[in-house]
């Protein structure tokens, strides 16, 4: 903002020193004056547009810490007003639909918070939390294959956490696409490599899937860990036998 202020008064420097070489013209000292006078009225009017918009922001960023503050203490329908009477006012305030979002999924109103979630992801394409809770929504509403993508973005955006590996496996199962539910395990174990409900869901899956290579190692781990596992070394056991 500043910098745009900054070149306008170099440009009214040159101005004025150009006027004043022309002083015998005083059509053109009249026109230039009157040019000046209303770029000086932009200016005005562009900083208080601006003072106006931090105002609001300020204001804003009150209601939805209010709104947070009732969300923690369970006041759901007061916090769903605050966050609404945000969006009345400006419906691109991703915070108001996140909070709305979070709300939706704690009433179990899964559509609306699904559409909440949605425009949080347009307006930040990196909200990984957008994007989880996106897909969390969507699986509730049974659109599986919506949720996959939501998950993959999930993961892209925070792949340290193994749970959105999971929730995406989850959603890959439901979905039937069943290499990429393999491949979210084999991220969640790479994660968690001690985890053993991670690695018998691996193993069983991909024992179902007839992928021989990723059964072997998800029980060979498994076995490490639990050495008096009896089901893993029979699976394992079978496995060998057949190579």
């Amino acid at each position: 903002m500043w910098s745009f202020v900054f070149i306008v008064i170099v440009a009214l420097v040159v101005l004025y020193f150009s006027a004043k070489s022309k002083n015998n013209d005083t059509e053109i000292i009249i026109g230039q004056k009157k040019e000046v006078k209303k770029i000086g009225d932009r200016i005005q009017e562009v900083l208080d547009i601006e003072e106006t918009e931090k105002k609001t922001e300020k204001e804003h960023r009150g209601i939805i810490s209010e709104a947070n503050k009732l969300v923690r203490g369970k006041r759901l329908k007061q916090a769903e007003k605050k966050y609404l009477s945000i969006l009345i006012k400006d419906h691109k305030n991703s915070k108001a639909y996140l909070g709305l979002g979070n709300i939706y999924l704690e009433q179990e109103e899964y559509s609306g918070a699904a559409e909440a979630f949605k425009k949080v992801t347009e307006l930040e394409p990196t909200n990984d939390i957008a994007f989880n809770n996106l897909g969390m929504a969507l699986m509730k509403t049974k659109n599986y294959l919506e949720a996959v993508t939501a998950y993959e973005h999930a993961v892209a955006l925070g792949s340290k956490l193994s749970h959105r590996y999971i929730n995406l496996a989850l959603a890959a199962e439901k979905a039937g696409e069943t290499k990429k539910q393999i491949s979210a395990l084999e991220h969640a174990v790479s994660l968690e490599p001690d985890k053993t409900e991670y690695l018998v869901a691996l193993s069983n899956v991909a024992i179902s899937a007839d992928d021989n290579s990723a059964a072997k190692k998800a029980l060979e781990k498994l076995v490490e860990i639990e050495p008096g596992n009896l089901d893993a070394q029979r699976k394992l056991a079978r496995l060998q036998g057949d190579s």
